[in-house]
Parts: C-alpha cells; structure tokens; sequence
C-alpha cells in the first residue's frame, strides 16, 4: 500500500493527471521518468501529432503502447503513443500545471522492457536538452 506521495510519484510509474498545459486541459496518462532532481513525465496520447508523423525524427521518439502490451488503461483500438520527445516539468506547476487525478491499475511500466526502450530513445534524443536527457537516464536507470 502506497503510505506517502513520494512513494506515488516514482519514475517508471503511470499517473493519471489533469494537465491544464494542455490545449484544451484535460486528464492525460503519464510516465514519471524522473523525480531527482525535478519531476518529469512523458505524455501518453492517442495518437501521433501530424507534425510527429511528417517528420522521421519526431516519430523515432515516440513509443507505442497499447491494451495488448498489458496496459489495461488503454482502451484505443489503435496503440497509443508514448511522447518521449518533451519532458513535461511538473515542479512547482512550471508548465501551466498538473493536479493529481488517480494511480493507474497496475500503477507503472508492466516491463523491463518498456523502462529499457525509453532509456534508448532518450538516449537517442534530437529534442531533449543533453542535460534533461541525463536526468532522465539516470532517474530511470535506478528505477
């Protein structure tokens, strides 16, 4: 049982969050990936943005997820994407803001795998500043 919200908010776990940063604002699934020494998380969205899907080094930073991969939260019929091209800043609501709205069943990345594939990415990264890019590694590398 989950006694404190720092034990809530680790990287590699799925949140539920609402995000007034987004446009409209609304709940939007989560990765944390790091929580030292600020906390970070990647979007989980429905789908591609059409800029994503024009251009290769966009769409190379985005990993898909779906219900078959064991993430029951997802219920599109096609996979979703998991946006490891921003790191949304969720400290002291420097990005418009986020607010708490559920831990997801399962409540984080299902596989090795998955912590595995974003680190790569990252790892990869044409969008992440280097030093953004390092925190997150290193966060995730521990998790």
């Amino acid at each position: 049982m989950i006694q404190s919200l720092e034990e809530l908010v680790v990287p590699g776990r799925v949140l539920r969050l609402f995000c007034s940063f987004t446009d409209p604002p609304k709940e939007k699934f989560v990765v944390i990936v790091a929580t030292n020494p600020f906390c970070l998380g990647f979007l989980i969205n429905s789908s591609p943005t059409e800029l994503q899907k024009a251009k290769k080094h966009l769409s190379d930073e985005l990993i898909r997820i779906s219900k078959a991969d064991g993430y029951e939260f997802l219920t599109n019929p096609q996979p979703s994407v998991l946006d490891c091209t921003l790191a949304a800043d969720f400290r002291s609501g420097r990005d418009g803001g986020a607010a708490y709205a559920g831990l997801i069943a399962g409540n984080g990345l299902h596989h090795r795998r998955d912590t595995r594939a974003i680190i790569a990415v990252v790892k990869k990264s044409m969008t992440l500043e280097g030093g953004i890019a390092k925190i997150i590694i290193r966060n995730l590398a521990g998790s």
